[in-house]
């Protein structure tokens, strides 16, 4: 595959031969072979987790002020979609387009959106800017004016108008070298993974004494169940390894840095991807929890605001269109603990409960009220007594203890401190910095 567009013919198809994506026919834009995307596995599933990330990502409308709308005609055209797929399918498929092609369309069609395949699209430009598009099927153009289209791109250093960058063109070199690295290990296997050889001797011999020695040899050794078995030769006959020795091709370590560029390209972190040797669940926790909000939200927000601006604004000024990340259950696990800590803060009085209510997104109407009595602080003297036996036992101060004099935030203040404890003074520290 070159780096230039090849056209060839396939049967009575004209094709086109993109080095990036594969092949597809010029006439329909349908696609003749899977290029890129079935090339590397580490791509292939870099594409799909970041497509089923947005699929999972819940999303509503709101009014000015912020409330929730049940019931909208944007709501109904964006679920629906469109007769052949459903929102999870296009949101899906259209994130995959701006991977693969850095572009992506849907038509709007009256009551109705269809996702437009990028590979027969072409942006119709004006001195204003963007005039319309122009689809190519069977043939045939068809021309849609601007405001038909919803037209998400990558960006472009050099073109602020067509399709932008798309991450497998950074990755291509990448993928291409892991196809390779790929492609030389199953041709090394399909060759029993035998090594080309030269037997070699001082004396002469006739071309059928060479022949003869040959068939020997494959009769012998060539073949799945006939590895590695010894060889005894005579005539002084000696055996060279012409090839190098798989194992000393270095190929994990070329394979390994084509993955780690493809999943820098793609924006996904290796250990959620297949990079599972050198992972635990805390750091597979904190990967998906970065490849979230590093990746995945930013990439929400762009594409929020283009529905915003290209379609729900068209038929409904008063309404947003937003992804709700923060109903998204990862975050609220990060939220959880983010509680604790902050309530752990408010008990030393490291800061005040107005800063706590700020950091956890709760308005001044939540303050609770001043002239209330103040409940009586809770009895820690059975779990802190437990706390203090079990260390002097030699086991971890975080024991089990059921209360419900504590609230849950605290709790959780109070284990996270006891099970550092390495002494009674730390055990005794823990329950005050919760509750002095």
């Amino acid at each position: 595959m070159t780096d230039k567009l090849n056209i060839y013919s396939q049967g009575k198809m004209r094709v086109v031969n993109f080095p990036s994506i594969g092949a597809y026919d010029i006439a329909t834009g349908m696609g003749v072979s899977p290029g890129t995307y079935s090339k590397s596995s580490w791509a292939y599933t870099c594409m799909g987790m970041r497509a089923t990330a947005l699929q999972q990502m819940p999303w509503r409308l709101v009014n000015g002020s912020g409330k929730v709308i049940e019931s909208h005609p944007v709501i109904d055209l964006l679920s629906e979609f469109g007769l052949e797929t459903n929102w999870a399918d296009a949101i899906g498929a259209t994130e995959k387009d701006m991977l693969l092609m850095g572009a992506g369309y849907w038509l709007h069609d009256g009551n109705r959106l269809a996702r437009l395949n990028p590979n027969t699209m072409k942006v119709k430009r004006g001195t204003g800017g963007i005039l319309g598009f122009v689809q190519t099927i069977n043939s045939k153009e068809q021309t849609f004016e601007r405001d038909e289209v919803v037209y998400f791109r990558e960006f472009h250093p050099t073109d602020d108008l067509g399709p932008g960058v798309a991450p497998a063109d950074v990755a291509k070199q990448a993928i291409l070298v892991e196809y390779e690295a790929q492609r030389y290990i199953k041709e090394f296997f399909e060759n029993d993974a035998l090594p080309g050889l030269a037997v070699h001797t001082e004396q002469a011999m006739s071309e059928a004494e060479m022949n003869k020695v040959k068939r020997w040899w494959l009769s012998k050794f060539q073949g799945r169940g006939k590895r590695h078995q010894p060889a005894f030769m005579d005539k002084g006959l000696k055996v060279e390894t012409l090839t190098s020795d798989l194992e000393k091709m270095a190929l994990k370590e070329v394979r390994d840095q084509a993955r780690r560029d493809i999943c820098t390209a793609f924006r996904v972190p290796m250990v959620i991807v297949g990079d599972l040797d050198a992972a635990n669940f805390a750091t597979a926790h904190e990967a998906r929890l970065t490849f979230i909000v590093e990746t995945m939200i930013p990439r929400s927000m762009y594409y929020a605001s283009v529905i915003n601006s290209e379609l729900v604004q068209m038929i409904d000024p008063n309404v947003v269109f937003e992804f709700a990340t923060d109903e998204l259950d990862i975050l609220q696990e990060d939220a959880d603990a983010k509680a604790a800590r902050l309530t752990s803060l408010l008990w030393a009085k490291v800061v005040s409960p107005e800063f706590v209510r700020q950091e956890m997104g709760y308005p001044e109407t939540a303050a609770p009220d001043e002239t209330a009595p103040t409940p009586p602080p809770p009895d820690r003297g059975a779990w802190e007594r437990k706390a203090l036996k079990a260390l002097k036992a030699g086991k971890n101060a975080d024991v089990e203890f059921v209360t419900d004099q504590f609230p849950l935030s605290m709790q959780a203040a109070i284990k996270a401190q006891l099970s550092l404890a390495q002494s009674g003074s730390d055990v005794r520290a823990a329950f005050k910095a919760a509750y002095p």
